[in-house]
């Protein structure tokens, strides 16, 4: 049985602030024996929060190019073309096709584009809150990167990447 989530999210559009928002991932590599955690800058994105919460949706640009981690080396090779090719392919997109309850909180079901290549993702909302000139929402999504379009190193790197985002909008 789904437990109704309850919010005091008004109902309108909101601009996603990219100054206070962050995205960050978590992966693995050296045959997944070294955490890695890295941060991607947000360009800029809406969320509508619907009066009947199913119906709400969200989109989110991402800029390939900040890829940032304590190794300027991997940032270097991250942002590169055998990884994310930034040069070619400037952003990560996201829209969502779907939000729904689920036992402990709302899913919301969408496509990523990267490089040019889209995936099926769900990120799972852990909060939804009306803040003083908006709202905030932290939400966390398990992605596997070559799906995503991201194959190269295999072998070192793990195949699933978290991504938690922690999203500001007014």
């Amino acid at each position: 049985m789904t437990t109704p989530l309850r919010t005091s999210l008004r109902p309108g559009t909101y601009t996603l602030d990219p100054r206070r928002s962050t995205c960050r991932l978590d992966a693995t590599h050296v045959f997944g024996l070294k955490p890695v955690t890295a941060t991607v800058g947000l360009r800029g994105g809406t969320v509508t929060v619907a009066g009947d919460l199913t119906a709400s949706s969200a989109s989110a640009v991402l800029d390939a190019g900040t890829f940032h981690s304590d190794d300027e080396r991997r940032n270097s090779d991250v942002t590169g073309r055998k990884f994310l090719d930034a040069a070619r392919h400037p952003t990560i997109a996201f829209r969502s096709t779907g939000c729904r309850p689920g036992e402990s909180g709302w899913w919301l079901d969408g496509i990523l584009r990267v490089r040019d290549r889209d995936s099926d993702v769900t990120l799972q909302i852990s909060t939804a809150e009306s803040t003083a000139d908006g709202c905030h929402f932290v939400a966390t999504a398990t992605i596997d990167r070559v799906a995503a379009g991201v194959g190269a190193g295999r072998a070192i790197i793990a195949r699933r990447v978290r991504l938690t985002l922690d999203m500001w909008a007014a």
